[in-house]
């Protein structure tokens, strides 16, 4: 698996960034179209370690997007819990992300927004503070009926320590396509919140034309383009255009918006040296873990009931010691 250093890289205090953020931490940057405002400036009246804490997220939120940058792709593996999370980042990888289908069904409910989302938060909440890795969440598509609530809902996500996010473009009740002028105002607050918070949050803005049907993703290419570059001038980080996987589409996209391109690792997804030769520079796995943690339980449920063994729970399977040794090395968010 090619893969970065487990901080990712670093950039000289006036370099640029896809984003347009630049500049050392307390002084003014822009992260899409919008200012953000220096930590120092809204957290004027709080303590010490509250300045120090959100110059930590500030830090993490712009080494995120730096790894958008290539040349290898950023490989993200999506969880829905700290242990997962702690996993993952003792294997290392320099991020994670959540992933909405994962956190629905590990709590047996359907993906869709189907999870409250104060329960949405409390995961995430938990997930961040056991890891040291930047976090970015996914909240479908923004839990709310109007920009104004994206926009709070963001502030929540960010006030939990995440450093990115997923915004869908289609409705979560029957996936329906928004219009493009309403999906790029519900960018466009998303990037406002941030901006409040002081946080040059990444915003992976998923694109779902060809959620249901990717059989037609060439024919579809001019629209997901439409929407790609509408969704950048709004504030968009990055395009996922979720689904797609040919090779050319995905590179088309990449040029014609000249934003870092997020594509979903599925069994028809090219190789991780093709997508790179193509310029992308994000891959994700969505609920991929989850759905293999659950056919090694199931194997092993089926082999003791069939088989009347368990070897599926003992050999290879990992000590109760190495999972106790990852939370130690957490951070105090698993630990209250």
């Amino acid at each position: 698996m090619a893969r970065r250093d487990r901080v990712g890289r670093t950039k000289g205090a006036g370099d640029a960034t896809p984003g347009g953020i630049s500049g050392p931490v307390g002084a003014e940057w822009t992260a899409g179209s919008a200012k953000l405002e220096p930590p120092a400036a809204r957290f004027a009246g709080d303590s010490q370690e509250n300045l120090m804490n959100d110059a930590t997220q500030v830090d993490k939120a712009r080494r995120f997007l730096e790894m958008h940058r290539g040349p290898r792709p950023l490989i993200l593996p999506n969880v829905w819990d700290p242990i997962g999370a702690l996993l993952m980042q003792d294997v290392g990888f320099p991020a994670i992300a959540t992933a909405s289908a994962a956190l629905a069904w590990s709590l047996g409910l359907h993906d869709g927004e189907k999870v409250p989302f104060d329960r949405v938060i409390d995961s995430l909440r938990g997930i961040v503070g056991a890891v040291e890795i930047p976090v970015s969440a996914d909240i479908e598509s923004g839990y709310a009926e109007t920009p104004a609530g994206v926009s709070e809902n963001v502030r929540a996500v960010l006030r939990a320590g995440a450093v990115g996010i997923n915004l869908e473009d289609s409705l979560p009740h029957d996936g329906s396509m928004r219009p493009v002028a309403q999906q790029c105002e519900r960018i466009r607050a998303a990037r406002e919140a941030a901006r409040s918070e002081g946080i040059p949050l990444v915003i992976n803005a998923r694109i779902d034309v060809c959620a249901h049907d990717a059989s037609r993703q060439k024919e579809m290419l001019p629209e997901t383009m439409d929407r790609g570059k509408a969704y950048r001038e709004a504030g968009a980080d990055c395009l996922y255009p979720v689904m797609v996987d040919d090779i050319d589409v995905l590179r088309g996209l990449r040029e014609g918006t000249g934003l870092p391109v997020n594509v979903y690792a599925q069994a028809s997804t090219p190789p991780v040296r093709d997508l790179e030769k193509a310029g992308i520079t994000r891959l994700s796995l969505g609920p991929g873990l989850l759905r293999a943690a659950l056919t090694a339980m199931r194997a092993a449920g089926r082999e003791l009931i069939d088989e009347g063994s368990f070897h599926a729970v003992t050999s290879g399977a990992m000590r109760s010691d190495d999972v106790r040794r990852l939370i130690d090395r957490s951070g105090p968010g698993t630990k209250n």
